[in-house]
Order: C-alpha cells, then sequence, then structure tokens
C-alpha cells in the first residue's frame, strides 16, 4: 500500500513536473514571441523614427539654409543702409559745399553789380555834367565868349611878367583884354576895366634896362682882352709845333725847328713903366691874369640876364680893380676901357615890375559884380 500509494505520488509529481515544463515552455515561447514581437515592433518604431528624422533633418537643413541666406540678407540689408546712410551724409556735405558756393558767387555778383550799378551812376552824372557843360556854352552870348577871353588873356599878361618879365608882351594881353571888354558891352565890368586901366598905365612906365646891348657891350669887352698891354714886362706866347698840337712827338730832324721857336719866346717885351720889376711874367701867368677878367665879365654877363644887380655890380667893380692892378693905365686903350666898365656899372640891370593881379580877381569874380551892378542900378544885370 505503502508502495502503491508511494507510486501514486510518483506519477503525480511527475505529470506535475511535466506541466510546468510545458507551461515554462509556454511561457518561454510566449516570451519569445513577446520579445519578437516587440523587438519588431521596436524595429519598425526606429524605422519609422528613421524616416521622420530623415525627414526633419533635410527640412531642418533647409530651415537652417534659409536661415543663413536671411542673415546674409540682413547683413547686406544693413551693408546697404550704411551705404546709404554714407552716400546721404556725401550728398549733405556737397550740397552744403554747393549751396555755400553758391551763396559766395551770388555775394560776389551782387557786390560786382552794385559796383557797376555806381560806376553806371557816376557815369552817368558825368555824362550829364557834360551835356550841361555843353548847353551852357552853347547857350553863351557873345558878350560872354569875349569876357572868357579877356579873363584868358589876363591870365596870360600875369604869366608873362612875373615867370619870364616880359613887360611888352604882358602890356599887349593887357591892352586886348581891355579891348574885349569894352566890346562885351557888360556894365558889370566897370571895375574891372578901371583897375586895368591902372595897370596899363603902371607898364607904361616901367622903363627895361637893355640886357640885350648890355650882354653885347660885355662880350666886345672881353674880345678886347687880348690886345690890353699889361703893366709888367712879360714873355710872349709859347709857340706849339704841329706835331705837339696833333698830340704827336718831334722828330729828330726838327730839333732846330723847336730851338728857333724857344728863341721866339725868350723875346722879352720891355715896357717903361713907373714902378720896380720884381719879375717877369711867364706866358702862363699873362694868360691866367687875361683869363681872370674875361671871367669877372662873363660872371657880370651872367648877372645881367637874370637880373642880379648886386651881383652884376660886384663883377664889374671887380674887373674894374683887376685891370688898375694888372694892366698899363697910363695907356690909353686901358683907360677907354675902365670909362666903359664905369658905365655899364651904372647901368640897371634889375627891373621892378609892377602888380597887374587885381584886374584878373575882379573879373573871376564878375557874378558878384553883376550883383553889385543890379543892386545899384535897380534892374537886372546883363546875363
Amino acid at each position: 500500500m505503502a508502495d502503491l500509494l508511494h507510486g501514486d505520488n510518483f506519477h503525480e509529481d511527475e505529470v506535475g513536473s511535466r506541466l510546468g515544463l510545458w507551461i515554462t515552455i509556454v511561457l518561454v515561447i510566449l516570451l519569445f514571441g513577446l520579445v519578437g514581437a516587440g523587438f519588431y515592433l521596436f524595429q519598425m518604431l526606429r524605422a519609422e523614427q528613421a524616416g521622420l528624422g530623415g525627414k526633419l533633418g533635410k527640412e531642418g537643413m533647409r530651415v537652417i539654409e534659409v536661415t543663413k541666406q536671411i542673415t546674409n540678407l540682413q547683413k547686406e540689408v544693413a551693408t546697404l543702409h550704411t551705404q546709404v546712410a554714407t552716400l546721404d551724409k556725401k550728398l549733405s556735405v556737397r550740397d552744403e559745399h554747393w549751396e555755400k558756393m553758391l551763396a559766395d558767387q551770388a555775394k560776389v555778383f551782387d557786390e560786382k553789380l552794385e559796383a557797376l550799378k555806381k560806376q553806371l551812376e557816376l557815369s552817368h552824372s558825368k555824362l550829364a555834367n557834360k551835356i550841361q557843360a555843353v548847353q551852357n556854352q552853347f547857350n553863351k552870348t557873345q558878350a560872354d565868349v569875349l569876357i572868357a577871353d579877356a579873363e584868358y588873356l589876363l591870365g596870360v599878361a600875369n604869366q608873362n611878367l612875373r615867370l619870364v618879365g616880359d613887360v611888352k608882351s604882358a602890356l599887349a594881353a593887357l591892352q586886348a583884354a581891355d579891348q574885349l571888354l569894352r566890346q562885351s558891352g557888360d556894365p558889370a565890368v566897370y571895375k574891372v576895366r578901371t583897375a586895368l586901366a591902372k595897370e596899363i598905365e603902371a607898364l607904361k612906365a616901367v622903363q627895361a634896362p637893355d640886357i640885350v646891348g648890355i650882354s653885347a657891350k660885355l662880350v666886345s669887352l672881353q674880345d678886347k682882352v687880348e690886345s690890353l698891354p699889361l703893366a709888367l714886362p712879360h714873355m710872349g706866347k709859347v709857340a706849339v709845333s704841329k706835331q705837339e698840337a696833333a698830340g704827336k712827338a718831334p722828330k729828330t730832324g726838327e730839333d732846330k725847328g723847336l730851338l728857333e721857336e724857344w728863341k721866339e719866346v725868350l723875346t722879352i717885351r720891355r715896357r717903361k713903366t713907373g714902378r720896380p720889376v720884381e719879375a717877369i711874367l711867364t706866358p702862363e701867368e699873362v694868360e691866367a691874369i687875361r683869363h681872370a677878367l674875361i671871367l669877372k665879365l662873363e660872371t657880370a654877363r651872367f648877372a645881367a640876364v637874370r637880373g642880379q644887380q648886386d651881383l652884376y655890380k660886384h663883377s664889374l667893380e671887380s674887373a674894374k680893380q683887376w685891370v688898375k692892378r694888372h694892366f698899363d693905365t697910363k695907356a690909353q686903350a686901358v683907360n677907354d676901357y675902365l670909362a666903359q666898365l664905369d658905365t655899364l656899372a651904372n647901368a640897371p640891370v634889375s627891373l621892378k615890375l609892377p602888380e597887374i593881379g587885381k584886374s584878373l580877381q575882379l573879373l573871376q569874380h564878375l557874378p558878384a559884380l553883376r550883383l553889385e551892378q543890379t543892386s545899384l542900378s535897380g534892374s537886372p544885370a546883363k546875363q
């Protein structure tokens, strides 16, 4: 029984173990199936994820590329904005420069235009003055022309008398002016003609010195100096050979001719004098004495031409003393020479000229004289 029981128990254990084995196998198979199904599902899911990931990668790349392009475009736009701003700034600077230049040019042009306007106005004014002067010239009467000519002649007379001392031409001009004033018939020139008459009489009373005659007499006295005898004995003139006069040295064969010439030089002129002879004058001393007298006479002649009375008289007095000292006063020619010097020394060479400017001054103020004439006569003066 016991073995049977034991055999029964053994069979139940074996059946139980087999059942457990089959359950285990079934569970393993189910587990592998589940694992395979899970793996399959995992692979499918991974494949799907891989497909979605590729698509997403391409779209991401496109998005990145588009983003880069947008970034580049933004950079280019920013660069363009910067360039546009720079150009705007440059254009603004240029606009300011051109505006300033145009303003300066406009200012210069306005200044030049204003200067031209002023110059044109000045030219118009000068032209109007000239036209007025021409009209006044045409409107002048014959009397006005005569008075104007008389005024010119009075001016010429004053110049000739003051600058040149020409009394004759001044007198002729005054007389001609008086004649023109008489022909004008204007009563206002009465005072002018009265002053003019006094000036004409004053010029007529002037005794003008004969400067030309005095100068001619002095030149004649200079020519006579060589013929006046000297007080002291003297040697003859030094003879000069033709070769020496031409600046050439004499030849050896001409020594005898020179000796003969020196013999003539050594000839002494004797003259009886009342004073002791201290020395014999050399030809050079003789020439110096005569030349000094000529210079004194020439100085007197220049003083006479210039009207310098004191210098003229002093030069002639000095010439007289020089003649008395160095020339033979016992000779008739020397005495006649001294007499001529005395006569010339007493001749006047200067001239005191009268004043003839009053008539010209009155004529230059003729309008005032006309007003005065009108107030005196009670009627309008001639215009």
